[in-house]
């Protein structure tokens, strides 16, 4: 279920053509409905049928939406070719009411919900919010909001790029996706959203996937596990042929990230040329049936894609739910793991061996949909012997980015090491080899040797490489390299905002915001700095001190504050209507009767 603020719920007009003949239309959101494709064989003449989008894009009106539904095979085919005058906003990945289980794969649990514009500026929208999900067991929340509930509003979170509540049957009127495009673009300068169904216009053709063509090889790079310091392209070239198991990357985004000697703000042409170099150079030397995997945001996805599906063959787009910084009113959420593997991929390792070892075992399971990771509620559900826990499919919603600097060291984008736990775990048997040519401060290289694996990880930097060796001597000596470390200095981070010097609080950050909160309901105003002055109790410098801006102090007068239980009121038209007197009395809001026998929650 959503809501969305001043939303204008845009008609709904069903198209019954193809779109050849489709003239150009006032501004509206226009939603196109493609099979979903999961080999290129399948896709009946991809190109032309992607020159058809191409010109049905460039006849609709220059303030105009465009909404394509696919999977993410097509999504990535269709967004390599796009014309100039297309501009691709959101990668948005809705979850499938029906997985498709495919031998020598990850479960695919996802579709590929394009959104594209005409104009260049941000995306135009409303505020949409998701409502909360709820444990079954304990009935709180899924997530646990610990001490920030008052942070946030009573009926949900901001809506994202990765739509778990909602899904999609490509073998029927996707009602759901339809619903909530009319209402998060309902907006005043569109009245329609025009759907066109192009299902049975363009279905799949029956042919059996393709696979290129490798010799079997018996290369072998090393016998001992290895950290090198050099340029990444340089020292994959001295590697041989077909030598590794499984390649991994995590690349600089070139999003001016703040590394200790490497320029993240270069070029875009030049960056992905410098991408290809070392991509080819992945593809070079991973064997045959093996697996490369490239972590990037869908944007650096699609380009990577771009490149390789000329030297490998395509496996997997692996949704990985990583709530980033808010930028936006569509919360950043889904960063890509695509995946692509020379010739036909062996059988998934971790489906083939017979035993997991516990730290690969808790890799590769999952808690299922809604269960909550509460201590109180996971041991009560051991006691009624409830199973809680299922293999992953191809959505990661389980792994947090890490926070706090007691998790992290001096890297400003250090990676969580249950990704590489995962990755490693499904692609991988033990002693296997595991390459990552940005190692950076060694996590995937750490992860590797705690699962048996050997490892080579290659680093630019020279700290960033000693930080790594350190690690591993640590771990060769019984630490564990991710334990919690205390604070001693951090002089990078992954956010523009300043970190605060570290301080004792006279008074919690809560009380103030609180403080704050009561002060706005007073003057009927989010509060200045001078009125903040005159009625608050506690003086200015707490509130100059303790936070990092004035907008993270009314945080909690900018919203309502939740609750983890859900209220029981007779049906959910009733619950939203009951929230919303509470803040609102001005029809600020539009809201819609749900059937919860049809909506997932």
């Amino acid at each position: 279920m959503h809501l969305s603020e001043n939303a204008l719920s845009l008609k709904k007009r069903i198209i019954r053509s193809s779109i050849d003949g489709v003239i150009n239309f006032p501004p509206n959101l226009e939603f196109i409905i493609l099979p979903y494709y999961k080999s290129l064989e399948e896709i009946p003449n991809s190109n032309s049928l992607i020159n058809k989008i191409n010109t049905f894009i460039s006849r609709t009106n220059e303030s105009s939406t465009i909404a394509i539904l696919t999977s993410s095979l097509f999504a990535n085919e269709i967004c390599t070719k796009l014309n100039d005058d297309a501009h691709l906003k959101l990668w948005i990945a809705v979850k499938l009411t029906n997985p498709i289980e495919r031998k020598s794969y990850l479960t695919d649990s996802h579709s590929a919900l394009l959104i594209l514009t005409r104009y260049k500026s941000s995306l135009k929208h409303t505020k949409t919010r998701i409502g909360y999900t709820y444990c079954p067991i304990c009935k709180k929340t899924t997530k646990d909001y610990g001490g920030k509930k008052h942070l946030y509003h009573e009926f949900g979170t901001l809506v994202s790029d990765v739509w778990r509540d909602i899904t999609v049957d490509f073998d029927n009127y996707p009602s759901e996706i339809i619903n909530r495009l009319s209402d998060l673009f309902g907006i005043s300068q569109y009245e329609y959203i025009n759907v066109y169904d192009q299902r049975e216009y363009f279905k799949p053709n029956n042919k059996e996937t393709k696979y290129k063509i490798y010799l079997e090889s018996n290369n072998v790079y090393l016998k001992e596990s290895t950290l090198l310091l050099g340029d990444c392209i340089e020292q994959l070239r001295n590697i041989p042929d077909n030598s590794i198991d499984f390649c991994f990357s995590d690349p600089p985004y070139n999003l001016n990230k703040k590394y200790e000697n490497w320029d993240d703000n270069i070029d875009t042409q030049k960056y992905f040329e410098w991408c290809d170099q070392w991509l080819s150079e992945l593809a070079r030397v991973l064997k045959p049936g093996h697996t490369l995997a490239v972590l990037n945001i869908p944007q650096g996805g699609i380009r990577h894609f771009k490149h390789l599906i000329g030297l490998l063959d395509y496996q997997d787009w692996i949704v990985w739910e990583g709530l980033s910084m808010p930028v936006r009113m569509i919360m950043p959420s889904h960063y890509s793991i695509i995946c692509f593997s020379k010739g036909q991929p062996r059988e998934l390792p971790a489906l083939s061996r017979n035993h997991n070892s516990i730290l690969e075992k808790n890799a590769i399971e999952i808690k299922k949909e809604n269960y909550c990771i509460r201590s109180s509620c996971i041991t009560k559900r051991k006691r009624l012997n409830i199973k809680d826990a299922e293999f992953t499919s191809n959505i990661w919603s389980d792994i947090h980015r890490l926070k706090h600097n007691s998790q992290r060291v001096n890297h400003p984008c250090q990676l969580p090491p249950m990704i590489m736990y995962r990755l490693i775990s499904l692609f991988t048997n033990e002693n296997e080899i595991v390459l990552d040519p940005f190692n950076g401060a060694g996590t995937t290289t750490l992860a590797a040797q705690q699962l048996n694996r050997k490892y080579v990880g290659i680093e630019y930097s020279e700290i960033y490489h000693g930080m790594a060796i350190k690690r591993h001597e640590e771990l060769t000596n019984g630490i564990n390299p991710f334990h919690k470390i205390k604070d001693d200095g951090h002089k990078v981070k992954n956010s523009r905002v300043e970190r605060l010097k570290k301080q004792k609080y006279k008074v919690s950050k809560k009380v103030l915001q609180l403080e704050i909160k009561n002060i706005s309901k007073k003057i009927g105003h989010i509060p200045s700095k001078e009125e903040v002055v005159s009625y608050s109790k506690y003086p200015i410098e707490y509130y100059e001190n303790y936070f990092a801006s004035w907008g993270e102090v009314t945080a909690a007068a900018r919203t309502t504050g939740m609750t983890e239980f859900k209220k029981k009121i007779n049906s959910d038209y009733e619950q939203v209507e009951t929230q919303l007197k509470l803040f609102d009395k001005s029809n600020k809001y539009k809201t819609k009767r749900v059937d919860t026998s049809k909506t997932k929650k």
